[in-house]
Protein backbone atom coordinates (compact mmCIF):
# COMPACT_ATOMS: atom_id res chain seq x y z
CA UNK A 1 0.00 0.00 0.00
CA UNK A 2 1.16 3.52 -0.74
CA UNK A 3 0.80 5.05 2.72
CA UNK A 4 1.05 3.33 6.10
CA UNK A 5 -0.09 6.19 8.37
CA UNK A 6 -3.85 6.84 8.41
CA UNK A 7 -5.10 10.34 7.64
CA UNK A 8 -8.08 9.66 9.92
CA UNK A 9 -8.68 6.90 12.44
CA UNK A 10 -11.88 5.93 14.22
CA UNK A 11 -10.89 4.08 17.39
CA UNK A 12 -12.51 0.86 18.49
CA UNK A 13 -15.63 1.48 20.61
CA UNK A 14 -18.48 -0.56 22.07
CA UNK A 15 -20.84 0.48 19.26
CA UNK A 16 -18.24 -0.60 16.68
CA UNK A 17 -17.83 -3.95 18.52
CA UNK A 18 -14.10 -3.29 18.85
CA UNK A 19 -13.62 -2.66 15.14
CA UNK A 20 -11.27 0.07 13.95
CA UNK A 21 -11.90 2.12 10.82
CA UNK A 22 -9.09 4.06 9.08
CA UNK A 23 -8.91 6.42 6.11
CA UNK A 24 -5.73 6.68 4.04
CA UNK A 25 -5.04 8.92 1.05
CA UNK A 26 -5.76 6.04 -1.37
CA UNK A 27 -8.08 3.67 0.55
CA UNK A 28 -10.35 2.95 3.50
CA UNK A 29 -9.49 0.06 5.82
CA UNK A 30 -12.17 -1.51 7.98
CA UNK A 31 -10.48 -3.75 10.58
CA UNK A 32 -13.18 -6.11 11.80
CA UNK A 33 -13.38 -8.82 14.42
CA UNK A 34 -15.90 -11.36 13.24
CA UNK A 35 -16.63 -14.40 15.40
CA UNK A 36 -13.70 -16.81 15.11
CA UNK A 37 -11.50 -14.59 12.90
CA UNK A 38 -10.31 -11.05 12.20
CA UNK A 39 -10.48 -9.47 8.75
CA UNK A 40 -9.47 -6.17 7.21
CA UNK A 41 -11.69 -5.00 4.38
CA UNK A 42 -9.91 -2.60 2.02
CA UNK A 43 -11.87 -0.21 -0.18
CA UNK A 44 -9.56 1.43 -2.70
CA UNK A 45 -10.31 4.96 -3.85
CA UNK A 46 -11.23 3.73 -7.35
CA UNK A 47 -13.61 1.07 -5.95
CA UNK A 48 -15.71 3.51 -3.93
CA UNK A 49 -19.00 4.34 -5.63
CA UNK A 50 -20.74 6.16 -2.77
CA UNK A 51 -20.47 6.90 0.96
CA UNK A 52 -23.19 8.39 3.13
CA UNK A 53 -24.73 8.49 6.61
CA UNK A 54 -27.85 6.47 7.41
CA UNK A 55 -30.23 6.19 10.33
CA UNK A 56 -30.99 2.76 11.82
CA UNK A 57 -32.07 0.14 11.10
CA UNK A 58 -30.01 -0.93 8.09
CA UNK A 59 -32.95 -2.71 6.46
CA UNK A 60 -34.52 0.71 5.74
CA UNK A 61 -31.81 1.42 3.16
CA UNK A 62 -30.43 -1.96 2.07
CA UNK A 63 -31.51 -5.57 2.23
CA UNK A 64 -28.11 -6.84 1.12
CA UNK A 65 -25.62 -4.84 3.19
CA UNK A 66 -22.91 -6.47 5.28
CA UNK A 67 -23.18 -5.06 8.81
CA UNK A 68 -19.78 -4.89 10.49
CA UNK A 69 -21.03 -3.81 13.93
CA UNK A 70 -24.11 -2.35 15.69
CA UNK A 71 -25.23 -0.34 12.65
CA UNK A 72 -28.83 -1.48 13.24
CA UNK A 73 -28.88 0.47 16.51
CA UNK A 74 -26.94 3.67 15.75
CA UNK A 75 -26.48 6.26 13.03
CA UNK A 76 -23.97 4.62 10.71
CA UNK A 77 -21.90 4.95 7.55
CA UNK A 78 -22.87 3.14 4.37
CA UNK A 79 -20.44 2.37 1.58
CA UNK A 80 -21.28 1.15 -1.89
CA UNK A 81 -18.30 -0.29 -3.75
CA UNK A 82 -17.54 -1.79 -7.17
CA UNK A 83 -15.68 -4.93 -6.06
CA UNK A 84 -16.00 -7.57 -3.38
CA UNK A 85 -18.62 -10.18 -2.50
CA UNK A 86 -20.62 -7.64 -0.49
CA UNK A 87 -21.01 -4.41 -2.48
CA UNK A 88 -22.86 -2.59 0.35
CA UNK A 89 -21.20 -2.20 3.76
CA UNK A 90 -22.60 -0.65 6.95
CA UNK A 91 -20.52 0.29 10.01
CA UNK A 92 -20.50 2.68 12.97
CA UNK A 93 -17.36 4.79 13.44
CA UNK A 94 -16.97 7.07 16.48
CA UNK A 95 -18.30 10.05 14.54
CA UNK A 96 -20.09 9.02 11.32
CA UNK A 97 -20.49 12.59 9.99
CA UNK A 98 -16.80 13.36 10.48
CA UNK A 99 -15.79 10.04 8.88
CA UNK A 100 -17.89 10.66 5.75
CA UNK A 101 -16.73 14.29 5.47
CA UNK A 102 -13.08 13.20 5.72
CA UNK A 103 -13.49 10.52 3.03
CA UNK A 104 -15.22 12.97 0.70
CA UNK A 105 -12.55 15.62 1.31
CA UNK A 106 -9.58 13.30 0.80
CA UNK A 107 -10.98 11.25 -2.12
CA UNK A 108 -12.21 14.27 -4.09
CA UNK A 109 -8.77 15.88 -4.14
CA UNK A 110 -6.89 15.30 -7.34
Amino acid sequence: MAQSIPVYKSQATIKSLGNEYCIYADRIELKCRFPFFAKTLVIKKDDLIAIDIFKPPVIRTSLIALKLDLADLKEHVGIKRKNGFFKHLRFTPENPKEFVAKVQDIFQRE
